[in-house]
């Protein structure tokens, strides 16, 4: 049985480890095993319709390569730039992601850094996947702030998403464990 084949179906988290999850369907206990599973949320015990997907804007921060764009002009108004950034990414995530990760890198590069670059026209926009990236240099373009991109041709993955109420997990494949 394919994982796929599940969407749609009432489930139960039954159990689950950082490599599997075990569900009930139809009290039918159900192992999938993730291979190179990426990011979970996962509570025992939820019941909810499986959705499965293999598009979804989790999905792009692994379905698509990163590109590091940097900005060489300043705009002429930095908070309506700022704004339709956040614009941009969000109709592209939908909200499923907060929009300043992508400016954000750990302690090294914060979101204050993201703003003296934009005020001073100068310095790394964001590091986003290629998607996003794409959108928002066309508010760059809008607001004729030049940018400098690097790796900027789309690379592709094929990771899948399944989610059940507000749980997820995103692995390359979710295989049936035979002695489920």
């Amino acid at each position: 049985m394919q994982i796929e084949n599940l969407a749609n179906r009432i489930v139960k988290i039954e159990n689950y480890q950082s490599t599997f999850i075990v569900l009930n369907v139809d009290s039918q206990m159900l192992r999938f095993d993730f291979l190179e599973k990426m990011e979970f949320r996962l509570n025992k015990g939820t019941i909810g319709k499986l959705s499965y997907f293999e598009k979804h804007p989790l999905l792009i921060d692994y379905n698509e390569n990163f590109v590091e764009t940097f900005i060489n002009s300043k705009p002429k108004n930095s908070e309506q730039f700022i704004k339709e950034i956040k614009i941009a990414i969000d109709q592209k995530t939908l909200g499923w992601r907060n929009w300043k990760d992508y400016f954000v890198d750990g302690n090294f590069f914060t979101y204050e850094n993201f703003v003296k670059n934009i005020n001073d026209g100068s310095g790394r926009l964001l590091k986003a996947p290629f998607l996003i990236t794409e959108s928002v240099i066309k508010v760059c373009e809008n607001h004729n702030v030049k940018t400098k991109c690097f790796k900027s041709e789309l690379k592709t993955e094929n990771y899948k998403l399944i989610i059940i109420e507000n749980n997820f997990i995103i692995a390359k494949e979710f295989k049936l464990n035979s002695k489920s």
